[in-house]
């Protein structure tokens, strides 16, 4: 079984379905853990409403996405996390994907369906609604299933994902040093990369992301796009390098030079 865990932060409505596709498309019965982020009471009715399925944490206040991410993984109960996105709906048999193809010392991308794009992780792009007032939830079940393939990449490193908590653990999860949702998780897959793991991206199952809701795009964008700059600036103080994609969309640019104490292979 796996330990879902799911971040939230002032997107009740986003939450809502993320949580109807978690519940009613998995095939065992998971551990589903919401780490609220603060202003639990914007989301207290949809946690009521699924209360005897998931776990809730509160957070009290805002800590950011990284504190959230780790308190949700610190109280996994199972060998197997997968963390997505609150504005993530998730496909049918989802768990059984999961289960069915992560390997030990891997990370475990799934693919997503985006309403917009081309974007540089080509996604494949097909608009189900940008909202949770227009999405068509059973069109995009029946389109997720249609484009299934029985494949894998090695393009992952890449929300949403699955793997080993013991991995998670081992890098110390999330570095909260960034005071911003984006480029910590550019850390936090280098750490992975460096420590040895690999990174897969599945065909077999997609699930489907409305695009940075709670953030960019949110309520607060403005905000939250001010602190992509410090962020990426944070990066290459602690790494040395700029925060870049490079083959496969690795983090690492493998350029066997000692930069910083770290050599890049």
């Amino acid at each position: 079984m796996t330990s879902l865990i799911i971040p939230t932060y002032r997107n009740p409505l986003f939450l809502d379905i993320c949580l109807k596709s978690a519940i009613e498309g998995q095939c065992e019965i998971n551990e589903i853990i919401v780490a609220v982020d603060g202003y639990i009471e914007e989301s207290q009715s949809i946690l009521d409403k699924y209360k005897d399925d998931i776990k809730v944490l509160n957070l009290g206040q805002n800590q950011g996405m990284q504190m959230a991410l780790n308190l949700g993984v610190y109280n996994a109960s199972y060998e197997i996390i997968c963390i997505i996105n609150d504005d993530n709906v998730l496909s049918k048999g989802w768990d059984i994907t999961i289960k069915e193809n992560l390997k030990k010392g891997e990370v475990l991308t799934i693919n997503q369906i985006e309403p917009t794009g081309p974007g540089i992780f080509n996604f494949p792009v097909n608009d189900f609604g940008k909202t949770p007032e227009t999405f068509d939830y059973k069109g995009f079940l029946k389109y997720e299933e249609q484009i299934r393939q029985d494949k894998s990449t090695k393009d992952g490193g890449i929300f949403p994902f699955a793997m080993w908590k013991t991995d998670y653990m081992i890098v110390g999860g999330f570095d909260t040093l960034y005071q911003s949702p984006f480029i910590c998780d550019w850390d936090f897959f280098l750490k992975l990369d460096l420590n040895g793991l690999t990174f897969t991206r599945t065909h077999k199952s997609h699930f489907y992301h409305f695009g940075s809701s709670a953030t960019k795009n949110g309520k607060e964008g403005e905000a939250f796009k001010a602190t992509e700059g410090p962020a990426a600036d944070t990066f290459a103080y602690k790494w040395g390098i700029a925060p870049s994609l490079f083959e496969n969309h690795s983090h690492n640019p493998k350029n066997k030079q000692l930069i910083k104490g770290i050599r890049y292979e």
